[in-house]
């Protein structure tokens, strides 16, 4: 079984996928050592780490970069954040799915923040590409429907839903919902394994996977809390005029 059939496997278990979100080779060793049965990146994570900030800033090529030292340095299912493709051009964006392909990445995140039409577009170009090159990766489509706070956002997330699946999609990631009883009914209106974040308004692990959630995310927020650690401790450091606070 190769990566691509585990973590297409993961998202159809029992329990939910739990996964935890690298920026580089460090953290994605520490989350493999600790058991986590894949890794996925955050695109926030890693452009706010090399100085850029979140949506598409960073240039592709160095995301890549980062990505190939990942992918070499682990073996669990490598998924990537890819934003919006980080192009409009259907031929590039297939340029950038075979890169990654190449360099062994199980899945994607790809996000419809620009809407739906364009998303589609991108979408079927890219299943059309997988199937010419009989080629396999998971696509876990991301909707924005709430974290962008659109009308009637349930309604407009089910709808997407449905579109998405219908042009291949492999899971549906909803961002900005915070309430679980509408997770509940996210999951019991579509075919797709849905994927949230793991907010702490959620509760536990357990109340998320009644709710029928297949994929929990950690998104920046295991970014942020390392760095908010860090922080805390050169700040003792510098306060204390001591290095007590490293041990």
């Amino acid at each position: 079984m190769n990566n691509y059939e585990k973590f297409l496997q993961l998202h159809h278990q029992e329990k939910p996928l739990i996964i935890a979100n690298a920026w580089n080779v460090k953290s994605a060793r520490l989350i493999e050592a600790q058991g986590f049965a894949a890794i996925a990146t955050s695109s926030g994570a890693i452009a706010d780490s090399l100085g850029y900030p979140d949506g598409e800033k960073i240039p592709f090529g160095e995301l890549l970069y980062v990505i190939q030292r990942i992918a070499v340095c682990t073996s669990i299912p490598l998924s990537v954040d890819l934003e919006r493709g980080y192009t409009n051009d259907l031929g590039e964006l297939n340029g950038h799915i075979q890169q990654l392909i190449e360099l062994g990445v199980a899945g994607i995140n790809l996000e419809d923040a620009q809407g739906e039409d364009i998303y589609l577009k991108k979408l079927n170009g890219i299943k059309n590409y997988l199937k010419q090159t009989n080629q396999q990766l998971f696509i876990n489509a991301r909707t924005d429907v709430f974290l962008q706070k659109l009308e009637s956002p349930l309604e407009t997330t089910l709808k997407r839903a449905k579109l998405y699946a219908d042009a291949g999609a492999d899971g549906l990631f909803v961002t900005g919902v915070q309430d679980i009883t509408v997770v509940k009914e996210i999951t019991s209106a579509v075919t797709l394994p849905v994927n949230v974040v793991g907010v702490p308004k959620f509760g536990s692990i357990e109340a998320l996977a009644e709710s029928g959630v297949k994929r929990i995310s950690m998104a920046v927020l295991l970014y942020r809390a390392t760095y908010s650690h860090f922080e805390k401790v050169v700040q003792a450091i510098q306060t204390e005029q001591s290095f007590m606070p490293l041990y």
